[in-house]
């Protein structure tokens, strides 16, 4: 399964609604349900930890456990080729950086994942 960084830190952050991200995470854990991520996912968790601390959602000790509990989780990250980027960008009029989900998705074969709404009911019509 692919997941983005919306679902990854909703199941970080003590003011989303975890439980269902967390339950993904403990399938992930167990082997149950192994998670893949485009290698931009360490930069699109890093700074969402580091703008949640700026803006007082988190202390600088949280920012520092939940990256550590991310890491530990050992997601598989892929490179994503540029041009695979900009024919989902192009397709769905979203950013590269959705973009790189929705293209691991379809060249792994994987079931995609996002908290993300808008993400979602851009792309929502021509999901399987």
């Amino acid at each position: 399964m692919i997941l983005d960084a919306s679902i990854l830190l909703r199941a970080f952050f003590p003011d989303e609604a975890q439980e269902q991200a967390q339950r993904l995470l403990a399938a992930h854990v167990t082997g149950e349900t192994p998670l893949h991520a485009p290698t931009l996912l360490t930069c699109e968790v890093s700074n969402a930890v580091w703008q949640a601390e700026r803006r007082g959602r988190i202390t600088s000790e949280q920012a520092g456990q939940i990256l550590e509990a991310i890491d530990g989780l050992r997601i598989r990250l892929h490179p994503v080729a540029w041009d695979e980027m900009l024919v989902f960008s192009r397709r769905f009029d979203r950013s590269t950086c959705d973009a790189a989900y929705l293209a691991l998705a379809e060249q792994l074969g994987e079931p995609f994942i996002t908290a993300d709404a808008r993400l979602y009911h851009a792309v929502r019509a021509h999901l399987d």
